[in-house]
């Protein structure tokens, strides 16, 4: 009979198959958690490694999108190698996903990808060499149309990979959340257990489980270090009621919170303020909650108040029992995203605008209304007279009243001129656009010209502006200015490339405004030369006919006859001699021949000269001379300055006085002709120095070129003088010439604007 067991040896076996059991227990959950756990944190990281591969080909894509464009823009071929880096990496990027594929969906959606972004590159290729080859506008519209359909259906494969990509990533942090939530009810059943069987193998179940704790540990270690290496997407949670519970440094890059200062208050803070007061964050919450997820975009505020725009999703997180335990957070900085796509639909809006419309001033002029409000909330374009005045040919806003204030900025404006200055003005004399990404209190107060002035300019709230000069043939034919009162909208480097093409086409359109209305005004010259040189050329021929037939017996009458002749050959002297000048001055070839003049000996000459056409006009020449006023200046042209002014007053003035008059006055020399005719409306006075412009008297028949006064003008300027008019209806008028009597200068000073800029 075999001897019973005693109390030891049972408690010894007791004890040891608690122990075996307890081992047991604890070797084969060991054994499970390790497979969960492992298994959870391959397929986490694999989805992370995804989700950055994904943003990556996107990212590479638009820098590929990017760089064409720049290189289509100036022909610099470092573009053109960025574009070909860029899709070098697009396809290492795809050849990486490709490798770690998992299921046909990620496969067909890997490559729809890889055959819209071939043939995104097939159509821009065959672009460029429809370019090279000179392809008609025709060919080039639909080689764009397919180019930019193309690039549609790239992007839409890359949100569709982004969208797959992102619910498989969910999906996996579901699996995650549940593997942890059935690690711990495990580990409690276990420990359970083991108190059960023998609170003694207590040490023995935690000595067994602290590895497993410290492996967990570490995993969720490594997935952290995961997730926040993850920099260019903000990546964040929210409780249930809304306020941030984690903050990865993506997005403190991103927004600039640190995650000490932003965690723990409400997720509506990095809305903008109208956004908040219209209950926007609650309701996008509330739509996750209820739906699942929600995607959207739009204005986001920075923690400095800089605004952005952003693209989220919104996943709402809930436990097995579906109960709501708060939400995960993706965005992404779409701003410059959505510049690109602006810019790139303005330029096809332009180039439309420019082909479409025959009118280019009229172009010029829509270039404003397109701008405003798609790239900026003002805009002014001004263009350059001959006169040297910046004139608005372009005035637009988003404000009725804002515009408004803008043509009061205008009407006050003033050329300034200062060391360092900004403005128009400075872009102008320079010819190198301006950007000012934003406008500080010194820089209002440096491009305004007095209190009310600047008073103006601070009720227009800019906050940033781009300026950039209209220029074509080597000359600056204006500006164009673009204005933003929206913090969020803030002109960059991109913009000043973008606007600067814009502007070129622009400014080509008005030049070939001009060169039309010059070729024109060429045309209307043309006439009137013919006309006017054929009246007295055949009033001449017929005088010298009627001679040759049969000589007048009659003194008298032969002297009638030769004196007619002779003004008729003077008038015909006249046009040729203004058409020289006129010709000399249009091709910049009038040189003086300076020698010392006294003014009072030429208008003594002039007056014997035009003492015959004085006395058949009736009008008697009073003469008001001050000798010695003597000046270095060519004689010949201020005889032709001296005739054509008396010409006019013997024409208007007929039967009245002619005044002359010569004096010194601080430094300069006095030279003035009035007359007593019917005088110059005010309204005329500031236009009949332009190139063929005249104010003909009331009644009178249109005769003539126009070119008198503006020949005039040119010849005295070029002596460095100037010459004004003063008249009244009804009281004649008078035209005042001053002269310097030093050397004439043909430099322009720094304090006032160069009338015509060349550079």
């Amino acid at each position: 009979m075999r001897r019973p067991w005693t109390f030891a040896e049972r408690i010894a076996v007791g004890l040891t198959a608690s122990l075996v059991v307890a081992l047991a227990i604890a070797g084969g959950t060991a054994l499970a958690l390790r497979s969960l756990l492992s298994s959870s944190e391959y397929l986490t990281e694999n989805r992370v490694m995804h989700l950055v591969e994904v943003e990556r080909l996107r990212r590479a894509f638009s820098e590929k999108l990017a760089s064409l464009h720049g290189y289509e823009l100036t022909g610099d071929v470092s573009f053109r190698e960025e574009a070909v880096r860029a899709r070098e990496l697009f396809r290492e990027s795809l050849g990486a996903l490709r490798s770690h594929q998992e299921g046909p969906e990620e496969r067909d959606l890997l490559e729809g990808l890889a055959q819209a972004e071939q043939a995104h590159e097939d159509a821009a290729l065959a672009m460029r060499e429809a370019l090279v080859r000179g392809a008609s506008p025709e060919e080039l519209a639909a080689y764009v149309k397919r180019r930019d359909e193309a690039r549609r259906q790239t992007y839409a494969a890359l949100n569709g990979l982004a969208r797959y990509t992102e619910a498989a990533f969910r999906e996996n942090a579901a699996l995650a959340l549940l593997s942890d939530r059935q690690a711990l009810w495990l580990i409690l059943a276990v420990a359970t257990l083991g108190l059960l069987v023998v609170m003694g193998l207590a040490w023995v179940l935690t000595r067994a489980l602290w590895p497993l704790h410290h492996e967990a540990q570490a995993s969720e270690e490594r997935f952290r270090l995961l997730v926040e290496g993850v920099k260019d997407y903000a990546l964040y949670l929210l409780d249930p009621e809304g306020r941030v519970a984690s903050w990865n440094p993506g997005a403190e890059r991103i927004q600039g919170w640190h995650a000490e200062e932003i965690i723990g208050r409400p997720g509506a803070l990095l809305y903008p303020p109208e956004a908040m007061g219209e209950g926007g964050p609650q309701r996008e919450l509330e739509r996750a909650a209820r739906e699942g997820r929600v995607e959207s975009e739009g204005v986001r505020l920075r923690k400095d108040g800089a605004r952005f725009w952003a693209e989220s999703l919104i996943t709402a997180l809930r436990g097995e029992d579906g109960q709501l335990e708060g939400y995960a957070v993706l965005t992404r900085d779409s701003t410059e995203r959505k510049r690109m796509e602006r810019a790139q639909r303005l330029f096809a809006e332009a180039e439309r605008l420019f082909l479409a419309t025959q009118d280019p001033d009229l172009a010029v002029a829509e270039l404003a209304r397109l701008l405003v409000p798609e790239l900026a909330d003002g805009c002014l374009l001004l263009h350059l007279s001959p006169e040297g005045e910046l004139l608005p040919h372009a005035v637009a806003h988003v404000s009725m009243e804002k515009e408004a204030l803008l043509w009061e900025i205008i009407a006050h404006r003033r050329p300034v001129f200062r060391e360092g200055a900004v403005g128009v003005w400075h872009v102008l004399r320079t010819g190198k656009s301006e950007l000012l990404t934003e406008v500080t209190p010194e820089v209002m107060e440096q491009v305004s010209t007095d209190a009310g002035h600047l008073e103006l300019i601070r009720r227009m709230g800019v906050s940033s502006a781009l300026t950039v000069p209209l220029r074509a043939g080597g000359r600056t034919l204006g500006v164009l200015v673009l204005m933003s009162q929206r913090p969020e909208r803030r002109f960059t480097e991109t913009d000043r490339v973008f606007v600067e093409e814009l502007a070129s086409r622009a400014a080509l359109a008005l030049d070939n405004a001009r060169l039309l209305r010059e070729a024109q005004a060429a045309l209307d010259l043309i006439g009137v030369a013919a006309h006017d040189l054929g009246n007295p050329l055949q009033a001449l021929q017929l005088m010298l006919g009627k001679l040759r037939r049969a000589l007048p017996s009659d003194p008298d009458k032969l002297r009638e006859v030769l004196t007619t002749a002779v003004r008729h050959t003077q008038r015909l002297g006249r046009l040729l001699h203004n058409l020289l000048d006129l010709s000399r001055l249009s091709s910049g070839k009038l040189d003086l021949e300076v020698g010392e003049v006294d003014l009072a000996e030429l208008v003594h000459e002039a007056v014997e000269r035009h003492a015959e056409q004085a006395a058949e006009a009736g009008s008697r020449l009073v003469l008001d001379v001050e000798l010695g006023v003597v000046g270095r200046w060519d004689r010949l042209r201020l005889e032709r300055v001296l005739t054509n002014l008396l010409s006019n007053a013997f024409k208007y003035g007929k039967g009245q006085p002619i005044e002359l008059r010569v004096a010194r006055t601080d430094g300069h020399g006095l030279l003035a002709v009035r007359d007593h005719g019917p005088g110059i409306p005010l309204e005329q006075q500031h236009q009949i120095f332009e190139r063929f412009k005249k104010a003909p008297a009331q009644g009178e028949k249109r005769e003539g070129f126009g070119l008198g006064l503006y020949i005039v003008r040119q010849l005295v300027e070029a002596h460095g003088g100037t010459i004004r008019v003063e008249s009244r209806e009804g009281e004649g008028a008078t035209f005042t010439v001053e002269l310097p009597l030093a050397p004439a200068h043909q430099e322009v000073g720094a304090s006032e604007p160069p009338p015509g800029l060349v550079h």
